[in-house]
């Protein structure tokens, strides 16, 4: 189910072709950053006591150094 009319879709798909494809890249990179905030900051609520470092291993969902002891769990 669909909450925005063909003629606003079509309205936003126009909005965004006419973005330089240069802002379109800085755009979807601030939201990805935003995201990664967002997720970051939630992981920090949900485990306090994990560093930047684990808390950023749960975010991608695996070590990032192979066969450290107590990576990512």
């Amino acid at each position: 189910m669909r909450d925005t009319s063909p003629a606003a879709e079509q309205a936003r798909l126009e909005t965004i072709r006419g973005i330089e494809p240069v802002q379109r890249m800085v755009q979807a990179l601030e939201l990805s950053e935003s995201a990664r905030a967002f997720a970051l900051g939630r992981l920090r609520q949900l485990h306090a006591d994990r560093t930047d470092f684990e808390l950023v291993e749960l975010l991608v969902g695996t070590p990032l150094i192979p066969d450290r002891p107590g990576g990512a769990s």
